[in-house]
């Protein structure tokens, strides 16, 4: 949560359209109100979402938005972001694609993105911002990453980048990475060019706890709303940007860790997204235009390591902030919840590897056995190719 995934496809989308590739983007949450389905949109990228749930305990309707995109948009190629709590994705999500979308895909790539700032930390060995059972899933999503991109490097200090450097040598040896400013198409260029060239690998499920797995994203309370603010002397915008503030100080001042807290402001002429991380950016006014509106719309994502009633309670201040004579303020859309224990639709923890002629893939795709159980050796291109 909060490592710019969101940023890294858009940009990366944006600049595969324009060499004339067709792309698409499936988003993810727990929510049903996603701030990033309307941010990608607003960049006229086509976007797909599965709600109510992550990729993996709604895998069936994952399956569905990439049919749906693959009749509607014919794409190249599709990101597909998932929910930022999640993790053993290779077990619940990319296998199961492999045997269920296998005619689809000619490859099928797992990009876990991490905020450079959090890796430092993690390293040195200093205490997370996070409960225990959030940073079990933190680590987690680190080992089971085929590329693994060190995002927001421009933020750190050139010292605390040498150092991050020495430590990812010592620490990932194995694995494929990449330091990446994801605002720098330079630097999305070379993820794309990555991706093309990964090596083709029988991926291992990950060995995890999912009771530890599910307090983890049981810690984290998830809040949806809708906000409308009409204000009779145009000041709707700095109305908005009051309220943010005030939402953004409350959690400050309760010390309550965020996983990521995102804000899309929209009008009749614009479109803005605002986002805010585990380590908060005490400059984010800094860049904001200055608009003299009558109307804002904001769309708020909030996943913060609190209850859903504190949760609430953070934006009904915010929302006391900004009442007064000449403001008119409409709430709708609201959901606070915790999410439930992860279920997924599909586990499995077998090595693949295989042929577009595997046996084991026919007999699934006729129903006769559950899940691929063969296992090639390593110097075989599929358990069949004998």
């Amino acid at each position: 949560m909060g490592s710019g995934k969101t940023t890294a496809i858009t940009n990366a989308a944006k600049l595969l359209m324009q060499q004339g590739k067709k792309v698409a983007v499936v988003t993810n949450d727990q929510g049903k109100y996603l701030v990033d389905t309307g941010f990608i949109g607003s960049n006229d990228i086509p976007t797909a979402e599965v709600t109510n749930g992550c990729f993996c305990c709604n895998f069936n309707n994952l399956s569905d938005q990439i049919d749906f995109l693959e009749r509607t948009v014919q794409p190249d190629c599709i990101f597909a972001e998932s929910v930022g709590s999640c993790t053993d994705l290779v077990a619940t999500v990319l296998k199961p694609l492999q045997l269920l979308k296998n005619d689809l895909f000619d490859e099928l790539t797992f990009t876990v993105f991490i905020d450079s700032r959090l890796l430092i930390d993690h390293f040195l060995g200093k205490k997370m911002p996070f409960s225990d059972a959030i940073s079990y899933i933190f680590a987690k999503q680190i080992e089971e990453a085929d590329l693994l991109v060190i995002n927001k490097i421009d933020l750190l200090l050139s010292e605390d980048l040498k150092v991050l450097l020495g430590l990812t040598k010592t620490h990932f040896d194995r694995k494929i990475l990449i330091n990446q400013n994801s605002l720098n198409p330079v630097n999305i260029q070379k993820w794309i060019t990555t991706l093309d060239t990964l090596p083709i690998k029988r991926r291992d499920s990950l060995d995890i706890d999912y009771q530890i797995y599910g307090q983890g994203e049981a810690d984290l309370s998830w809040l949806d709303e809708e906000i409308n603010i009409h204000t009779e002397d145009k000041s709707a915008w700095d109305c908005a940007v009051q309220f943010i503030e005030s939402m953004v100080d409350e959690i400050k001042q309760k010390k309550i860790a965020v996983g990521h807290l995102k804000f899309l402001l929209k009008g009749e002429e614009f479109t803005h997204k605002i986002s805010f991380t585990t380590i908060l950016d005490e400059n984010w006014k800094n860049d904001l235009p200055s608009l003299v509106i009558s109307d804002v719309q904001i769309m708020v994502n909030s996943r913060i390591e609190t209850t859903p009633d504190l949760a609430r309670e953070i934006v009904r201040k915010g929302i006391v902030t900004i009442s007064g004579q000449g403001v008119l303020i409409r709430e709708s859309q609201e959901q606070a919840f915790q999410p439930g224990f992860p279920n997924p639709t599909h586990r499995i923890t077998q090595k693949l590897q295989f042929c577009k002629e595997c046996r084991c893939i026919k007999d699934l795709n006729n129903n006769q056995i559950e899940a691929c159980l063969c296992e090639s050796k390593a110097d075989e291109n599929c358990c069949c190719s004998s």
